[in-house]
């Protein structure tokens, strides 16, 4: 059995394409501990940092027979568990802010059914604009929202300047405000549509 340690990371990217598992084994010891320390700090649990840093050598895995780098080996790992990071925080603010709304609709009883149909889609529609945002500006739209986060803290967090995070809240309620004032006559449309 041949032993990868000592070969190049563009030697191992080479042994990959040649489907040589040994190879990916020999990547994932050289840059485990540093791509878990990246994810841990974004993500703040070791079980997600863990699924993070897997997720990205499985990708890098499946893509091996295609996969052309611009830049090194380090920095390709290392900015996919970035951006693997910043989905997983996403999807899981997506996933708290559902369970929130769904229990604020739960609390609600006096809600006749057109106000909570009206309440619903607005929701939706609302919940459509904010997917619609670019990845990073929708994480930090949502941290700032639904985390309550400051923006300094924002910044701290996703390791971006806290400019960077102001931007991206400005351009956020900028599209989110656009959106609901081409939603609102839609809304009252379907609120109007109810009840007659």
């Amino acid at each position: 059995m041949t032993d990868y340690s000592q070969y190049s990371d563009d030697d191992l990217l080479q042994e990959l394409q040649y489907n040589r598992e040994s190879a990916l084994v020999a990547l994932y010891n050289r840059y485990w501990d540093k791509l878990f320390v990246v994810a841990a700090n974004l993500l703040n649990r070791a079980e997600e940092a863990e699924e993070c840093v897997q997720n990205v050598f499985l990708s890098l895995w499946k893509r091996r027979e295609n996969l052309r780098l611009r830049y090194s080996l380090h920095t390709y790992l290392a900015v996919s568990v970035k951006y693997q990071s910043l989905t997983m925080l996403a999807h899981a603010h997506r996933r708290s802010a559902q369970v929130e709304w769904n229990e604020a609709l739960d609390m609600v009883d006096t809600v006749s059914p057109e106000e909570a149909y009206l309440a619903k889609e607005l929701q939706r529609r609302i919940e459509q604009s904010i997917n619609r945002l670019p990845a990073q500006c929708q994480l930090v739209f949502r941290m700032s929202r639904e985390k309550n986060m400051s923006a300094r803290a924002i910044a701290d967090e996703l390791q971006l300047s806290e400019n960077t995070v102001k931007m991206h809240l400005k351009n956020a309620t900028k599209k989110l405000k656009g959106d609901l004032l081409i939603l609102i006559p839609t809304v009252l449309d379907l609120f109007f549509d109810k009840t007659n």
